[in-house]
C-alpha cells in the first residue's frame, strides 16, 4: 500500500559530493521508494563530478537532481490560480468572487499577463466613481464598454448591432422628459458615444435614428417599429431591447465594463515562483490582502499563495547520507525536518525535535550501510545498482585500501561484485582514468571539489582532499592553489585550510596547508617544502588527518 504524505522528501549527501555520497542518495531513495514512500527525490549538492557522470552512465541509472539549496521557495507552496480573464464584464467578475469564496481574485490578459488583483471593496469603489447625475430626469454616465458586453449584462435582444465586439467609451443618457428638453440636454457633438436608454417613445426613437447615436435601449420589451429597425441598421445604429426596467438598465450598466479597465490597487505586492520564503515571509505577514499572486519575470501569473500557507509545516523532509553536521548540508537543511540519516561520519547534528531514522557504523563507506539495509530488507539488486553502490565503496574505501575499510565493507564488496558482474579493480581502474584533477581542473575545482568544513572550539578550518597518481603535478601547481586557499581563507574568514593529495596505488598523500602558523609548527609529518608535508601510509581525511588535527586544535585551546 502506498504511504502517502504531505511533504516531498529529499536525499541528499554533503556539499561537494562524491561518489559514495552521491549513490547513497541514489539508492536509499530506491530503498525507501520500494518501501511504500511516494514523493522522494534524490539530489546533487551543486554539479555532478565527472566521476560519478561515468559511474551512472556506465550502469545506465539516472543521476539525481542538481541543486544548489533546499531553501523552500514561493513555488514550493503555491497554487492554481483561479483568474478572472481579460474580457470578463464587472458583472460576470462579481459572480466568480462569489464563487470563489474569497476576497479577491487575480485579472489576466488572454496571454496569460497578470493584470491586477480585483476585490469586492476595489470593485465597490470602482462603480462609485463611475459618472454623476446630470438632474432634471436625464441622467448622465460614462462607461467603457462593448455593444456585446452591454448586451449580456442586460441580457438583451440584439434588433441592430454594428461594431459589437469594439469596446469604447459611452455617454449614456436617459430619455425621461419631453423631446425638446431631450433634446437640448444631449451634447451637439461625440454621436458615435451616445446611447439612450429609453422606453415605448417612438418621437425619441426617431430622434435617435436622426442623430445617428451610437446605441438605443429600449427598456421593457417596449416594440419598436419595424422601419425605425430597418433605418437603424442601414445608419449603424445599434437597438438592444431589454426586459428590465430604466433604473435596473443603469445598475447593470455599470457592470458590464471589461474587468481589465477597472483601477487595480498600486504597489501590489507580487512574489516571484523563485522567491525563498525567509525572505518574503514579513512581506506577507504585513499585508493586508489574504491572497498574494506569483508572477513570473516575464509578467506571467503562475499560481497565488495564501497567507496562512506561511504558518504551515515546510512541504520538504530531509534525508541526509554520508554526512550528519548541518553545516556539510545543502544551504536551507537548517529549515527542514530531517527524518533519516545513514553515516558512517563522526556524529555533530544538533537535537531533532522528534525520533528519526538513524543508520551509523564504523565502516569506510556509506554505501556499505546502504547494500546492507537492502540486504537486511530482503530487497534484490538490479547489476546497475549493486555496480553504483560497488563504485561507491571502493573510491571512499580507496580500492580497500583506506585505515577506514571494515570487515563488512569487504563483505559488501564480495556481494556486489558478483550481483554487478564486475570486479572491483576493472572498475576503479576506470575511475582513476576518468581525469586527473591537478592536471584538468583549475585550482578553485581542486579546492572546492572535495572539500569539508568542520569547527572545534574557536577553530574553524576546512580540508580537501583529491585523488592524484602523479605528485609532481602538486609541486608544479603549488603556488596557484595556496593563492587560491588563501582566497578561501580570507572570504570564509577561516583559522587554516589544508588540501590532502592522496595516491591510493602507493598508498601515501601530500599536505598543502595554509593558515594557523602554532598549528602547522605542531603537525607530525616531514614537510618537503614551505606549506607541504609528507604523510606516508596516510589515505584517509576522517579517520587519520582529521583526529591529528583536532588533537592539535585540542592542545591549543587549552593553553589559552
Amino acid at each position: 500500500m502506498e504511504k502517502k504524505t504531505p511533504y516531498q522528501v529529499l536525499v541528499s549527501g554533503h556539499r561537494n559530493p562524491d561518489i559514495d555520497s552521491l549513490v547513497s542518495a541514489v539508492a536509499v531513495a530506491e530503498l525507501r521508494r520500494r518501501q511504500g514512500q511516494t514523493n522522494i527525490t534524490a539530489l546533487c549538492p551543486g554539479v555532478l563530478p565527472e566521476r560519478a557522470r561515468h559511474l551512472f552512465k556506465r550502469f545506465g541509472i539516472e543521476p539525481p537532481q542538481s541543486r544548489n539549496d533546499v531553501y523552500t521557495r514561493v513555488r514550493d507552496i503555491m497554487t492554481p490560480a483561479t483568474p478572472i480573464s481579460a474580457g470578463t464584464t464587472l458583472f460576470d467578475a462579481v459572480g466568480k468572487l462569489r464563487e470563489s469564496s474569497r476576497h479577491q481574485l487575480p485579472v489576466v490578459a488572454e496571454d496569460g499577463r497578470f493584470l491586477g488583483m480585483l476585490s469586492g471593496l476595489a470593485l465597490l469603489s470602482n462603480l462609485l466613481d463611475i459618472g454623476n447625475d446630470a438632474g432634471r430626469g436625464l441622467t448622465g454616465r460614462r462607461i467603457h464598454s462593448s455593444i456585446q458586453l452591454i448586451q449580456q449584462v442586460l441580457e438583451a435582444e440584439v434588433l441592430t448591432a454594428d461594431d459589437a465586439d469594439k469596446t469604447q467609451d459611452f455617454q449614456v443618457y436617459v430619455a425621461a422628459m419631453n423631446l425638446d428638453s431631450f433634446t437640448e440636454h444631449l451634447p451637439n457633438t461625440a454621436n458615435h458615444e451616445l446611447a439612450v436608454i429609453v422606453g415605448d417613445r417612438p418621437e425619441i426613437h426617431l430622434r435617435v435614428l436622426h442623430r445617428r447615436m451610437r446605441l438605443m435601449i429600449v427598456t421593457g420589451n417596449r416594440p419598436v417599429d419595424p422601419l425605425i429597425v430597418e433605418a437603424a441598421a442601414r445608419d449603424k445604429v445599434s437597438i438592444l431591447l431589454t426586459s428590465f426596467d430604466s433604473a435596473t438598465v443603469i445598475r447593470r450598466l455599470k457592470f458590464s465594463v471589461p474587468v481589465e479597465f477597472s483601477r487595480f490597487p498600486e504597489n501590489q505586492l507580487c512574489l516571484s515562483p523563485r522567491d525563498r520564503l525567509r525572505d518574503v515571509r514579513n512581506h506577507v505577514l504585513n499585508s493586508v490582502d489574504d491572497l498574494v499572486p506569483v508572477v513570473d519575470e516575464v509578467g506571467m501569473l503562475r499560481g497565488v499563495v495564501l497567507k496562512n500557507a506561511f504558518d504551515q509545516p515546510p512541504p520538504f523532509r530531509m534525508i541526509l547520507v554520508d554526512h550528519n553536521e548541518i553545516e556539510q548540508s545543502l544551504p536551507g537543511v537548517e529549515e527542514i525536518p530531517v527524518i533519516e540519516v545513514v553515516d558512517h561520519h563522526r556524529i555533530g547534528m544538533p537535537p531533532t525535535a522528534a525520533p528519526i531514522r538513524f543508520t551509523a557504523d564504523v565502516v569506510g563507506s556509506t554505501c556499505t550501510l546502504v547494500a546492507m539495509m537492502f540486504r537486511s530488507a530482503g530487497e534484490s539488486l538490479s547489476a546497475g545498482l549493486a555496480g553504483l553502490l560497488l563504485g561507491g565503496i571502493i573510491s571512499d574505501t580507496l580500492l580497500l585500501r583506506s585505515p577506514t575499510t571494515a570487515d563488512l565493507d569487504r563483505r559488501m564488496c564480495e556481494w556486489l561484485t558478483k550481483i554487478a558482474g564486475v570486479q572491483p579493480e576493472e572498475l576503479m581502474d576506470e575511475l582513476l582514468r576518468i581525469d586527473s584533477p591537478l592536471a584538468a581542473k583549475p585550482a578553485h575545482d581542486v579546492i572546492h571539489g572535495d572539500r569539508k568544513d568542520y569547527s572545534d572550539g574557536r577553530f574553524r578550518f576546512s580540508l580537501a582532499q583529491v585523488e592524484e597518481s602523479n605528485m609532481e603535478l602538486l609541486r608544479q601547481r603549488r603556488d596557484e592553489l595556496l593563492t587560491e586557499m588563501k582566497k578561501l581563507l580570507d572570504e570564509e574568514q577561516l583559522d587554516f585550510v589544508g588540501l590532502l593529495v592522496t595516491d591510493a596505488v602507493r598508498e601515501t598523500s601530500e599536505l598543502l596547508i595554509i593558515g594557523c602558523g602554532e598549528l602547522i609548527r605542531n603537525l607530525p609529518y616531514a614537510a618537503v617544502a614551505e606549506n607541504l608535508f609528507v604523510l606516508p601510509g596516510v589515505l584517509s581525511r576522517k579517520k587519520q588527518l582529521l583526529p591529528q588535527i583536532l588533537a592539535i586544535t585540542a592542545v591549543l585551546q587549552d593553553q589559552r
